[in-house]
């Protein structure tokens, strides 16, 4: 660790305004960080860990502010390694000297599986790390880190009260005739035989987890939860139409949700005029529907099928200038850094295998190959001069997040019909303060005091727009940032 890694940090920070999913600042200027071990138990079980970074000061747009002693923090954080928690934590302190201010760099090591979830003593709490924030865990979900810890074979269990009469007919034909297309041995079976040895039923005709959810009529029969859920945050070009479809779920079978939930992106995102770098202007997707069905192919082949998992749904949100894909269960076998650039390996194999041969109405596979989705949207947002894809691994989630190509240059759309035009290139959130945003935010802080995300969904601001005002307000010493409760996430209240 070195200042030029310090101040790449401090450059991302500055440009999110926030911590993130990796990063916890603490100014430290005048003692010992408190509520440091929620961050610690987070981090511990955090897919390749998290960095703690003593004496740079949040709110004052990351300025480093130093520590107040260096010794004794970097002690301090030995101590908490050894004492506050009921497995060892790992945590490596560096001293980075920038003048006369000091700043402690702490990395602390993601926990082996076997030891997940990391606890607290005394409590017994232990946490998970969401954006820039620490959530306590469920019992469901502490449940969920040991069962990690062997291999996974839930997409093979037997469906209690399934038979083949809860077999999508069109689904189960296509898939079988397909299957006979590519294999010589599966070509001389009956069709009975020939979904048993591939995995959609047993001997006795009751089917697998993989086979009602590929080739189900209603898998929701049997696991109520297995679903997207889709949501609109805030799109002002259409908000007519938005309160129609607010929240929804979408369900049936694997082939089916995936095509509704591409329709229902396609439905609520636009068309854009993008002037290329020749000169010409050509018309694209707010988001390239290619790159959005193979997210939401992962999510569906890759989600956790484990019964602690089940309860959960996966979310589709789409705000004013993000999309944003979560699935139960991490990812399995390799890391984000990983990720596009090795093999691939899969949670649930079977059914995985047999969604290469499901064909929806479409036309097409589920998956033309695993392992090749990531690397496909990476082409093709790199072709659309679009940033890429954010992939966040929470241990026992995995999050996909798409900026809307509106807000990069060269993108413009100005009409609520979905037309588009070419403009100059936007900025990332066009008047982020005005009085109207001060006033939405002053008046939802006069009741009590709220969250940076309670602040987004009682104002119907955008992320950027509230973390601007949140800023400029604590510059202007209209507001503080505080704790109250049992929650870990930091409120703002307004000074009286």
């Amino acid at each position: 660790m070195d200042i030029n890694k310090l101040n790449e940090v401090i450059s991302l920070l500055r440009n999110e305004n926030s911590d993130n999913q990796y990063y916890e600042v603490k100014a430290a200027a005048k003692g010992f960080p408190q509520n440091l071990r929620e961050t610690i138990s987070a981090f511990a079980n955090t897919p390749g860990g998290g960095v703690l970074v003593l004496g740079l000061d949040e709110n004052n747009n990351f300025e480093i502010s130093g520590v107040y002693d260096s010794k004794e923090c970097q002690q301090a954080l030995a101590a908490y390694a050894k004492k506050e928690f009921r497995t060892l934590v790992s945590i490596k302190t560096t001293l980075i000297v920038i003048g006369e201010k000091k700043v402690v760099w702490a990395e602390v090591t993601e926990a082996d599986k076997t030891q997940k979830p990391v606890k607290l003593k005394g409590n017994g709490k232990s946490y998970i790390r969401l954006y820039d924030g620490d959530y306590e865990l469920s019992e469901e979900e502490e449940q969920l880190f040991i069962a990690h810890r062997g291999s996974s074979h839930f997409d093979t269990e037997i469906v209690p009260s399934s038979s083949l009469s809860d077999l999508d007919e069109t689904l189960t034909k296509s898939y079988i005739t397909n299957r006979k297309e590519h294999s010589r041995a599966l070509r001389k079976m009956p069709d009975d035989e020939l979904l048993f040895r591939t995995g959609i039923m047993d001997k006795n005709g009751a089917l697998t987890k993989a086979g009602v959810a590929a080739l189900g009529k209603y898998p929701q029969q049997f696991f109520p939860n297995f679903s997207i859920k889709v949501s609109v945050r805030k799109r002002k070009r259409r908000a007519e139409r938005v309160r129609a479809i607010n929240v929804n779920s979408i369900d049936g079978p694997i082939p089916m949700m995936l095509e509704e939930a591409v329709k229902w992106v396609a439905n609520n995102s636009d068309e854009l005029s993008w002037q290329m770098p020749n000169g010409h202007v050509s018309t694209v997707r707010e988001y390239p529907l290619a790159s959005i069905r193979e997210l939401i192919s992962n999510a569906l082949i890759h989600r956790d099928l484990n019964p602690l998992s089940m309860f959960q749904s996966i979310t589709l949100t789409m705000e004013e200038d993000r999309l944003i894909l979560s699935n139960p269960g991490g990812l399995y076998g390799l890391t984000i850094r990983e990720l596009g650039h090795t093999e691939s390996k899969t949670r649930n194999a079977r059914l995985a295998e047999i969604c290469q041969y499901v064909r929806g109405e479409d036309g097409y596979n589920v998956i033309e190959k695993l392992g090749s989705g990531i690397p496909f949207i990476m082409r093709e947002l790199a072709s659309l001069n679009m940033p890429a894809a954010t992939f966040i691994d929470g241990g026992i989630y995995f999050t996909a997040v798409l900026k809307s190509a509106e807000y990069q240059p060269g993108f413009h759309t100005s009409s609520s019909s979905g037309s588009a035009e070419y403009s100059k290139p936007l900025q990332e959130d066009p008047l982020p303060h005005t009085p109207k945003n001060e006033g939405l935010i002053v008046a939802a802080l006069s009741e009590s005091a709220l969250s940076r995300k309670e602040l987004e969904i009682k104002t119907e601001l955008t992320v950027s727009q509230v973390r601007y005002m949140l800023k400029k307000l604590i510059e202007e010493g209209k507001i503080y940032k505080t704790k109250e409760g049992s929650s870990p996430a930091s409120k703002y209240a307004l000074c009286r």
